[in-house]
């Protein structure tokens, strides 16, 4: 018969419930031991047999889990599907009754419901609906078990109390560890408790009874339990650590963090967990203004994923993972902050918050700042624009209509621009009539009779002129943003996480109905439609910026112009305010122009021309008088020395710092880096290490050289970024980074370590782009690896133009970027690039992935360390 069948005869003894219990948990435990996870344990699938075994049976639910191991490993189960509650009601814990996957705990859950169950006759959880008993699953514990039966052991509770706790990490963590905590106790169960007498003199000497148990039983149960518990916890947590580290090379670095955190609590000083936190987090400080708000950080690219509580400001360096997070931040009386960060730039995170009533409504605050992400106008320096608001959504149907409703398209106070068309200025009247509807009513070009279709209310406005958006902004009390506060609330540099999750597509969306969510909590800023800027380009446009949903998806980081009357069913906007009027607001509204170079129509030099340019990069090779100043041997992976020798010119030293690995033997095969511009406007190298984006060079048994050059870390001075130009001044640093280049494979040949005939060159970013100088005029690299390269918009000299060096590059290159690069656009840079390299066809490839200017973790290794082995041959 069915343990249901036993529980409805009646209340089972104390002695009688502890046994099946003990062969509940001997079955969990097989089952558990070959990864399967019951999740619908339940009294209907206990089976009792004829000579009083117990059966765990009906498994139709169960799963195998996605890790193999033994029964004290807490392995998550393959979910049937997202958010799907699997279980019976009354028995199932309350990660089930979430919908999330469940583990062995959950298993043990169910197990204290049925356990509390045989002791008392009653159930855990019981309500008169199903809704009610999830909700006390979820939020209450059941009647304490002394309460229900006042006879059993006090030590029984405990078990019970654990196996029924919320937190799945504060529960006995495996079906082995409740049937060692059953014989613990063992001793306390075999005999029959006598029955409570009514008399007072009885109900003392029983609790003198209970308490004597309690001493003898009780307090030893508890600390083999305790003692059970730990060691089991220890041993999860040691078993997780390669789970650990392949979310963490998978790029899925929230769940990575989350796992570590939990066994780090059970292994505080495992150094294995240690070089994770190292190499995959950051500490970071973050207060508010004001103080007290409640700060959670979130996985930006998981919908509905849980929220870590951070703390409460001034938070003094919390842990956060690497890699895009979301956040939100709440204080009672201020507007809820919500944005996206890659794991917050910089140490130290200062956030304003706004009072309610002071906030203008449907605004959200953007973070001021210098730089500026828009394809072919990074160069550009707009001055330090102070924080500003700008509206969450763009501009809808129902808010324009007001506009139009309120005569705006009749009052001359809205439009305060000279109202010029191909030269000449229009009258007011031939202005207006440019600006009529498809039934010649005044209104945008997409409406009909002066309304919007039925049930798009929500929908961006779409149909407007630069003009239109101009006067509805003026009416609104706003402003439209320009180039440089638009860029800076779109947080371009999102590009590879925003744009997957923006509405590229069949049409315009009701806005804000795509997850893709910019740095500062404003939406469709990429795709939808494209949205209206004040400034003018050098040929009379307006800036449209962010591309619209039938755009190529690179839109949302080119640089875009139109006639201000274009009236495209693409084209909306969204408005922005000043909270504090900028200092010079002529230099951030100036005219800008367009730099852009055709690269599917340019032609390089001639080879005799090109000859001449060669030779500027050549230098004297004399003494390097190389020395080694220090040797780090820190690292378990790595040895780094920091060497200093001549530079190739002006009697300057140089310094490199050379990375050797642990693993393999010498003389080893080297790669020499290139690295970002970051670089540049850093001012300290002592703390430079491989990271996540280089160890594994070293972990293949490859050395890695580091050159500082010229303008870079403690060798910096005037130069100001890696934007190329038609300067001599840029002219000179590019020739002084191919001599550093030549004399770090100088240094490289005096030592005896390195087998300097196997030399790749790795260029990242910057030095991806770099990468055709670097390679055309070095010839002892036999590979190249440029990751997110591509060829820059700004013109330059054409001694120091990539372009011209391109088709002179023939060793094997590879080459790995993101789709939506916000730096090289795929079809406008990377593909010509790529294009003109001179390699053979055979011996060069791409790889584009979805993302920004990045790729993921796990593609960068693979095709790597194979490129590297296929033309540099294995490893010492």
């Amino acid at each position: 018969k069915t343990l249901r069948e036993r529980l409805e005869e009646g209340t089972m003894s104390p002695v009688e419930a502890v046994g099946y219990a003990r062969q509940i948990a001997d079955g969990l435990a097989a089952a558990h031991a070959r990864g399967i996870v019951h999740r619908d344990l339940k009294p209907e699938n206990l089976f009792i047999t004829k000579d009083g075994k117990l059966k765990v049976l009906d498994f139709g639910l169960a799963k195998q889990a996605e890790e193999g191991g033994g029964e004290a490993a807490p392995t998550k189960t393959r979910a049937t599907e997202a958010g799907t509650i699997m279980g019976t009601i009354g028995y199932m814990s309350p990660e089930q009754v979430r919908g999330q996957s469940a583990d062995q705990r959950s298993d043990v859950f169910s197990f204290g419901a049925i356990l509390y169950e045989m002791l008392t006759g009653e159930r855990a959880f019981d309500g008169e609906s199903s809704g009610v008993v999830m909700s006390a699953i979820l939020k209450e514990d059941p009647r304490p078990l002394l309460k229900r039966n006042p006879n059993l052991p006090p030590s029984l509770e405990q078990i019970v109390d654990w196996c029924l706790k919320k937190n799945p990490d504060e529960r006995l963590q495996t079906a082995l560890d409740v049937g060692n905590a059953i014989d613990a106790l063992s001793e306390e169960t075999t005999t029959e408790q006598p029955a409570v007498e009514d008399d007072e003199p009885s109900k003392k000497k029983s609790r003198w009874k209970i308490f004597l148990a309690f001493l003898i039983v009780f307090v030893p149960a508890v600390g083999a339990i305790w003692f059970l518990q730990a060691t089991s916890k220890v041993r999860w947590a040691r078993e997780q650590i390669p789970r650990i580290m392949e979310l963490a090379e998978q790029d899925r670095l929230f769940p990575a963090f989350e796992l570590a955190r939990q066994a780090e609590g059970h292994l505080p000083e495992d150094p294995s967990l240690a070089r994770f936190f190292q190499d995959f987090t950051r500490e970071v400080s973050i207060e508010t203004t004001p103080l007290n708000a409640d700060v959670y950080i979130g996985e930006y690219r998981t919908p509905d994923s849980d929220w870590m509580y951070a703390g409460k400001t001034p938070i003094d360096r919390v842990r956060v993972p690497r890699g895009v997070l979301e956040y939100k931040i709440l204080k009672e009386g201020f507007a809820t902050v919500q944005g996206v960060t890659l794991h917050w730039f910089g140490s130290k995170v200062s956030v304003p918050l706004d009072e309610v009533q002071i906030l203008p409504a449907g605004m959200v605050r953007a973070a001021g700042g210098a730089e500026l992400f828009i394809t072919g106008l990074e160069h550009l320096d707009p001055g330090q624009i102070a924080d500003f608001w700008i509206d969450r959504y763009e501009v809808t149907n129902r808010q324009f209509k007001e506009f139009v409703d309120s005569g705006g398209y009749e009052k001359r106070e809205f439009w305060k621009y000279e109202l010029a068309k191909d030269g000449s200025v229009l009258s007011w009247e031939e202005a207006m009539a440019e600006f009529l509807d498809a039934t010649g009513r005044p209104g945008p070009a997409t409406w009909e009779v002066g309304d919007y279709p039925e049930g798009e209310d929500d929908y961006p406005v779409t149909g407007v002129s630069w003009f239109e958006a101009a006067a509805y902004a003026e009416y609104a009390g706003k402003t439209l943003p320009t180039i440089f506060h638009w860029n800076k609330a779109a947080t371009a540099w999102l590009s590879g996480e925003l744009v997957p999750l923006s509405n590229f597509g069949d049409g315009p969306a009701r806005v804000g109905s795509h997850r893709g969510m910019s740095g500062f909590g404003s939406y469709d800023m990429a795709g939808n439609v494209r949205e209206w800027c004040q400034n003018e380009d050098a040929r009379g446009g307006r800036f449209v910026l962010g591309g619209g949903w039938s755009d190529a998806v690179y839109m949302f980081n080119d640089a875009n112009a139109q006639d201000p009357f274009d009236r495209s069913p693409i084209n909306g906007f969204r408005c922005m305010r000043y909270i504090e009027p900028p200092d010079d607001p002529i230099q951030l509204t100036r005219p800008v122009e367009l730099p852009y170079r055709d690269y599917l129509t340019e032609q390089p030099v001639s080879d005799e021309i090109f000859a001449v340019y060669e030779r500027l990069y050549a230098y004297d090779e004399t003494e390097l008088n190389a020395e080694l100043e220090s040797t780090d041997e820190s690292s378990e992976d790595w040895l780094r020395q920091k060497v200093f020798f001549d530079a190739g010119y002006g009697h300057e030293r140089m310094f490199a710092y050379l990375f050797l690995p642990r693993s393999g033997s010498p003389p080893y095969q080297a790669v020499v880096l290139f690295p970002g511009s970051g670089a540049i406007h850093a001012r300290s190298s002592e703390s430079l290490r491989p990271g996540a984006t280089f160890d594994f060079i070293l972990k293949s048994g490859r050395a890695f050289l580091w050159p500082v050059y010229k303008g870079t870390f403690e060798r910096g001075d005037a130069l100001k970024s890696d934007y190329q130009n038609e300067t001599n001044f840029y002219k000179e640093y590019v020739i002084q980074w191919g001599k550093d280049l030549g004399r770090s494979i100088d240094y490289l040949e005096t030592r005896e370590d390195i087998d300097a005939d196997r030399l790749a060159y790795f260029g990242v970013s910057w030095g991806g782009a770099m990468g055709p100088i670097m390679l055309a005029v070095e010839e002892r690299f036999k590979v190249g690896v440029l990751l997110v390269a591509g060829l820059a918009f700004q013109k330059t000299q054409p001694e120091v133009d990539p372009f011209n060096f391109l088709s002179r590059v023939t060793v094997p290159v590879l080459m790995l970027n993101g789709r939506y690069d916000f730096f090289f656009p795929l079809e406008t840079s990377q593909k010509p690039f790529f294009d003109q390299l001179g390699t053979p066809p055979e011996h060069k490839k791409m790889f584009v992935y979805e993302g920004g200017h990045s790729v993921p973790r796990t593609e960068l290794i693979k095709e790597t360390l194979n490129w590297l082995d296929r033309y540099l041959g294995p490893v010492n």
